[in-house]
């Protein structure tokens, strides 16, 4: 059983052109998720996905494996799970092999996180560990819009008008983890939908890299944390 790190990275970005080698505290944006996987130290292989030549080389100095990725899964309607399953075929991975998903917009997350996910994976057994974040503002207060026009609670026609404490606990995913086995990934050619387990993050270290305005804030929080 082999351990897979995969960083989906290519080349074209609107909101912030070129954001995955975007220079965050004197290192590319991509940098930061090879290391942690590196620090880690529990992947047999760390590997990097992408259709741009400016972004294999910046891979290969971090001494990451580069995956070629045909152009037609690296356009904005290309899924991710296009992207998983070309790289477990161009790498000819096994059932058993694991791959964790690490989105090279999320630098915020840390060796501690990639270990501790790992573990939640072993210890529950499950298909799948993504990880999350708790908002202040809770979507269990969230309204949906009826075909009518009309509105009504995104969980019940009751839960906007209750206290936080009362409703259910909400979370959203912040991109950082995603963490399932080959053979899970396999029975429908996705991320597993079942099965899946929470790695809880603090919010403000769940920040997704989208626009330069998204860079300042991470920039600012690295240069504080610690």
């Amino acid at each position: 059983m082999k351990k897979i790190a995969l960083i989906p990275a290519r080349g074209g970005s609107k909101g912030l052109p070129g954001k995955n080698i975007y220079p965050l505290l004197g290192k590319p944006v991509l940098a930061w998720s090879i290391d942690v996987a590196r620090d880690s130290g529990v992947f047999d292989r760390i590997c990097v996905s992408t259709d741009c030549p400016d972004i294999a080389a910046v891979a290969e100095e971090c001494g990451a494996e580069v995956i070629q990725r045909p152009a037609e899964f690296a356009t904005d309607h290309a899924s991710s799970h296009d992207v998983i399953l070309h790289a477990i075929e161009h790498l000819g991975l096994d059932a058993d092999d694991q791959i964790m998903l690490l989105q090279p917009t999320s630098p915020q997350r840390t060796a501690k996180d990639i270990t501790d996910a790992f573990s939640i994976f072993t210890q529950q057994g499950c298909q799948c560990v993504i990880s999350l974040y708790e908002p202040d503002n809770t979507p269990a207060k969230a309204y949906k819009l009826l075909d009518s026009g009309e509105i009504t609670g995104l969980v019940d026609a009751a839960a906007p008008y209750m206290r936080r404490q009362d409703l259910p606990r909400c979370f959203q995913p912040n991109g950082a983890i995603y963490l399932f086995s080959v053979r899970d990934f396999s029975l429908g050619n996705c991320i597993p939908k079942s099965g899946v387990f929470p790695y809880v993050m603090p919010e403000e270290r769940s920040l997704d890299i989208d626009t330069l305005a998204d860079l300042k804030r991470i920039e600012h929080f690295l240069s504080n944390a610690g």
